[in-house]
């Protein structure tokens, strides 16, 4: 018998009720580490679950068809068919194209600039409409065959397109030149910046140490140009006060925040103690919509 995957946390609305999941929406966060996923009443407004599973160590790729199943096996409504369900990717095997320069035919060899080839993995590509940019990135052939067998109207987009599509929406007109985002994964960051309400820059670096993670950051403030006692870097994803990272944070950079959540949505009172800017991208990807 399947074993069943257990979620590390769970937040569930009591008015939340499986007989009605065709009328909510689904969106979900997978890497190798785990799964993250939120149910949104659309005719509320608001979001009325949680679940955060982690994945054992060194899950690979080919094993997260496995996780799948064995979430269904404790959550059976997770695989039911939901109204809209959206799944954000979150790898490093991704590159930016400009839209004026973007021919559908040529994305293997736009990624292949940047990237290795990725045995058994799909070349998938997000029209980002709100920057006038394209984002190519491999994806895995095992997973896009569970995820399209569970949910064949499933909307699957590169965490970095939902990280720049989430800001260029919330923050259109707010963000002043010295607004620089960051979102930490477990041993990469993503970085956004926008001049002039125009997306200049995103990259996302590799590191193992808090060091090299401060480094990394601090070039990359020097190399657009900004002041580390002037940028205002906000912060989202895998950290807290507690963290290495956010103590190299605290150390280098004179300004900096959390993100605040999005105000347009409403959130069940269950949800007050999952901290929001971790998953903030998650919770932004259904303005997103393809």
């Amino acid at each position: 018998m399947l074993s069943e995957l257990k979620p590390h946390i769970s937040c569930i609305d009591k008015s939340f009720k499986e007989s009605q999941v065709r009328n909510y929406k689904l969106a979900m966060q997978l890497s190798l580490y785990g799964l993250d996923f939120v149910v949104y009443n659309p005719e509320k407004n608001k979001f009325i679950a949680f679940e955060n599973y982690r994945f054992p160590d060194e899950t690979k790729i080919e094993e997260i068809p496995l996780m799948f199943d064995k979430v269904m096996n404790h959550r059976e409504w997770f695989a039911f068919p939901f109204g809209k369900v959206f799944l954000l990717y979150q790898n490093q095997l991704n590159t930016f194209i400009p839209t004026p320069l973007f021919e559908e035919k040529e994305k293997n060899l736009y990624l292949g600039f940047n990237q290795p080839f990725s045995e058994n993995h799909r070349i998938l590509y997000d029209n980002l409409k709100t920057t006038e940019a394209v984002n190519a990135y491999y994806f895995p052939n095992p997973v896009a065959e569970k995820v399209k067998d569970f949910w064949p109207n499933v909307q699957i987009r590169h965490f970095v397109s939902g990280f720049v599509e989430s800001l260029a929406i919330n923050f259109k007109n707010k963000t002043d030149n010295k607004d620089l985002f960051l979102n930490l994964h477990e041993e990469f960051f993503d970085l956004v910046y926008f001049r002039d309400n125009k997306l200049y820059f995103t990259n996302t670096f590799a590191f193992r140490t808090k060091e090299d993670f401060i480094y990394f950051l601090l070039a990359t403030i020097e190399q657009l140009l900004l002041n580390p006692e002037e940028v205002q870097l906000i912060i989202m994803g895998n950290t807290d006060k507690s963290t290495p990272e956010y103590d190299m944070i605290y150390q280098y950079i004179r300004n900096s925040r959390f993100v605040d959540r999005n105000e347009n949505y409403l959130y069940s009172f269950v949800l007050d103690n999952v901290l929001h800017y971790r998953y903030y991208v998650l919770y932004n990807v259904l303005q997103c919509e393809s």
